[in-house]
């Protein structure tokens, strides 16, 4: 089954883009609720001594999107991309 790269790309850019915002705006509105989560998740120690350092602006959210979707677009590209080339490869 050959998998349409730029597609597949998009997808993944689009589910990262949604992610990344909603997960921005909970740590933005919820900072010390967010890290209390994140690190009984992660079984971390107490995260919220670090709460004071974290600062959420909306350049820095925008950024973020921009940025991690674009990284999402083009790594999912490439992963489509060589399963596309080993594909074709065993099916001889």
């Amino acid at each position: 089954m050959k998998i349409n790269a730029p597609s597949f790309g998009l997808a993944a850019a689009a589910t990262c883009c949604v992610m990344y915002s909603a997960f921005a705006l909970i740590l933005k509105y919820w900072p010390a609720q967010t890290l209390k989560f994140i690190g009984t998740i992660h079984m971390l120690p107490k995260l919220d001594y670090i709460k004071s350092f974290i600062k959420v602006t909306p350049q820095a959210i925008v950024m973020g999107i921009v940025t991690h979707t674009a990284i999402a677009f083009l790594i999912f590209c490439f992963i489509a991309i060589i399963y596309n080339q080993i594909e074709s490869i065993f099916k001889k």
